[in-house]
């Protein structure tokens, strides 16, 4: 049984293949070489298809959330993990990438030689798929975050550091970005990109705008306040 969290190249097109070995590339000689010594022990797979078998896909194109992934993040919640084996070697069990996953390090190494149970690899995807979330959840608070700052920076020189400035500032910068990612050439792309980043400056200036903004900062820090707080203290 494998994680149904994670995919592979099979039926990818030239562009795909060509995605996944920029990814892999993309990887630090130390993710890499960890790769390697996993894949020393499946007979069929290379380094590369033992992290594209085994790391969820959304990950894949972002080794530094695939850092936290394997090595935890104590600030978000993500714990460090271990590869291990459904049935284990001492049981026959094959270092394949099908009879493995990703699992909390501490679990892992509380079962010792036992093979796992059904229960214990659900838990496994299931904490792996929350992790997943949350690993890119903050990477989208950070690029937020980036965006705010980089227009306070144009504010601040600008004399007019105010939220009635920001609001539609970045709110129409981020609206043009979604549109224009959605289109196909560089034409639509201005058209419709700039056409969106307008109109979303123009409503975010009204004082319901502003108070949506408000709202919605305020939103994303109880959300991620009530993740933490479960993640860490529910079932203690």
């Amino acid at each position: 049984m494998t994680s149904i969290f994670t995919g592979t190249t099979a039926g990818l097109d030239h562009y795909g293949y060509q995605q996944a070995d920029n990814n892999w590339k993309n990887l630090s000689q130390s993710q890499r070489d960890y790769f390697s010594h996993l894949a020393d022990e499946d007979p069929e797979r290379t380094a590369q298809a033992f992290y594209e078998d085994t790391i969820p896909v959304e990950l894949q194109d972002k080794p530094e959330l695939v850092e936290k992934y394997l090595n935890g993040d104590a600030e978000l919640g993500v714990t460090d993990k271990d590869w291990f084996h459904d049935v284990s070697v001492k049981n026959g069990g094959s270092g394949s990438a099908d009879n493995g996953r990703f699992e909390d390090a501490s679990v892992n190494r509380s079962r010792q030689e036992a093979n796992s149970t059904f229960e214990e690899q659900y838990d496994a995807d299931f904490e792996s798929e929350e992790d997943v979330q949350t690993l890119l959840e903050s990477a989208e608070d950070v690029a937020d975050a980036s965006a705010w700052a980089l227009a306070a920076d144009a504010a601040a020189s600008a004399g007019e550091f105010a939220l009635d400035f920001l609001a539609p500032v970045v709110g129409g910068g981020l609206a043009a970005k979604v549109v224009a990612d959605k289109c196909d050439t560089i034409e639509e792309k201005t058209i419709y990109g700039s056409a969106a980043g307008i109109a979303t400056a123009a409503v975010l200036c009204t004082p319901v705008g502003q108070a949506c903004v408000a709202g919605y900062v305020g939103f994303k820090l109880v959300k991620r306040g009530v993740k933490l707080y479960n993640k860490h203290f529910a079932n203690a």
